[in-house]
């Protein structure tokens, strides 16, 4: 074997060794000698891997001129081109690769993933179904084809493909907890709580797992002589949603201490949960026994006919709702919207719309509308035309934000929200909100209902087809205008 191949060969294990940096350097030397279409195209990976897509697609172009039927390098040349979000040249090179290679597992993989990514799901379990028929160990496959089947609501066959991906690879805890959302979503509490348990495990999960030297409450223990920490976790709207759940913890220990992000610390204690709150940066007094926030439902065994304080659970400050009470006018309908999401495009998807939908509802007489909208999306604003009427709040409490906006909402008529924490604020006041979700949801709202088991006053708008907000609005309005002539004539 002549030094070429040798230093190939090495280049190849250090690549398998994940010691990228020293394959790399030795391939480049390589193709200095010889511009091999093997070498080209491990360098094409090693450049994807950096996140340098310019790069790889240059190798991958380069090595398939010498090499024009090699259906692996399409496959990787397809990956680049979705990271570069070409997506139809990325459609063209998986379908070379499976033309070439009806066998290459990969490329149906990979196209199948495209197809999920970008919502046409139809598509993408046709091709999960080959790549399954290929390589039917291959415990990804039967994941992601699990979670496509979630969003097609086909929540038992995608319970299903979880637990063969279980089968297969019992310690990817993905599936377990993606598991877990699909009972929740389908509404099998009782199952979902329990695989729920399994969050902290999975990878990029929004929350890291407290670590104390106290016990975890396993939720059967006695408490009555135990002072309890419980703690929130994940966003804001998480813990407004589940900090009902603290008087029943109240109820079972010597006392319990919460603590949250410091912009609800306020919040929770003119709501009367406790004096003993405390924001994430404050130093905590002694505990003896500690439970997550989220991990209350699995506890208390929850099901959707026994949901803690569906009614009303959060008091606003009453000095806040007399100061803000002579800012809105009986006369009119006075609506808060909230339209933004977090941008994180890891969180949003689909989430938010935009400010414009709201232009046949501000055009209405006698509504008033009133922004209840914080930083994210608020550059719309100023895009909107001079006829759009929409009355903006300033002074807020910079420290304490929720409680001014608490104050708000308890004085409106009504909330028109997507999904945010805005929406778990209104609802957890017991005022009268108008949810407009996206066709494929988060699981705490269900996925075939009008109302929340999880607060009263809350309905729910869906889309029908992913995207469509036009039709949601159109319900909005007319709904709208008929509380508008509810309340004309009432009076």
């Amino acid at each position: 074997m002549d030094d070429y191949n040798k230093l190939a060969l090495k280049a190849v294990e250090l690549q398998k060794k994940n010691n990228t940096q020293a394959a790399k350097k030795i391939y480049t030397d390589l193709i200095k000698v010889k511009r091999d279409p093997q070498i080209l195209r491990l360098l094409g990976i090693i450049e994807f891997n950096e996140k340098n897509y310019d790069e790889s697609l240059n190798f991958l172009n380069e090595s398939l001129k010498i090499d024009p039927n090699n259906s692996e390098c399409y496959s990787n040349r397809g990956v680049t081109n979705f990271a570069l979000k070409n997506i139809e040249n990325a459609i063209l090179d998986y379908n070379k690769a499976i033309s070439i290679d009806k066998k290459n597992y990969n490329a149906f993989f990979n196209l199948a993933n495209l197809y999920k990514e970008t919502d046409r799901f139809e598509e993408a379990i046709v091709n999960f179904n080959e790549a399954i028929s290929i390589n039917g160990k291959h415990y990804m496959a039967f994941h992601n084809r699990a979670v496509v089947k979630g969003l097609l609501f086909k929540f038992d066959d995608a319970i299903n493909d979880f637990n063969e991906a279980l089968k297969i690879n019992p310690e990817y805890s993905n599936s377990r907890f993606f598991k877990a959302i699909t009972q929740l979503k389908k509404g099998d509490y009782e199952n979902g709580w329990k695989n729920y348990e399994h969050r902290w495990e999975t990878t990029n999960f929004p929350s890291p797992k407290r670590q104390f030297k106290q016990p975890c409450w396993n939720g059967t223990d006695n408490l009555k002589d135990k002072i309890i920490l419980i703690h929130g976790e994940q966003g804001l709207g998480d813990n407004i949603h589940f900090v009902r759940y603290f008087h029943l913890i109240k109820s079972k220990a010597k006392m319990a201490i919460l603590q949250v992000d410091k912009k609800l610390v306020q919040l929770f204690k003119d709501s009367n949960f406790s004096s003993n709150i405390f924001s994430n940066n404050e130093k905590l007094p002694n505990f003896d026994i500690h439970c997550p926030l989220l991990s209350l439902p699995f506890k208390f065994s929850t099901l959707i006919k026994n949901i803690p304080s569906p009614n009303k659970y959060l008091f606003p400050n009453k000095d806040r709702i007399i100061m803000w009470k002579k800012t809105f006018d009986n006369q009119f309908l006075n609506i808060g919207i909230n339209w933004q999401a977090s941008p994180n495009p890891d969180f949003d998807k689909g989430r938010s719309f935009k400010l414009k939908h709201f232009c046949d509802i501000s055009s209405l007489d006698r509504i008033r509308l009133y922004s209840l909208q914080k930083v994210n999306g608020l550059n719309q604003i100023n895009q909107m035309d001079k006829q759009f009427k929409l009355n903006i709040f300033n002074n807020f409490d910079e420290e304490a934000p929720f409680v001014d906006t608490a104050a708000i909402i308890e004085n409106l008529d009504l909330v028109v929200t997507c999904d945010t924490s805005i929406a778990h604020l209104s609802g957890a006041i017991g005022k009268k909100t108008f949810l407009l979700l996206q066709k494929n949801c988060e699981w705490r709202w269900l996925h075939d209902i009008n109302h929340s088991p999880w607060y009263d006053s809350v309905r729910i708008y869906r889309q029908t087809s992913q995207g469509d907000w036009k039709s949601v609005f159109k319900n909005v309005r007319n709904d709208i205008i008929k509380l508008y002539e509810y309340r004309k004539n009432k009076e």
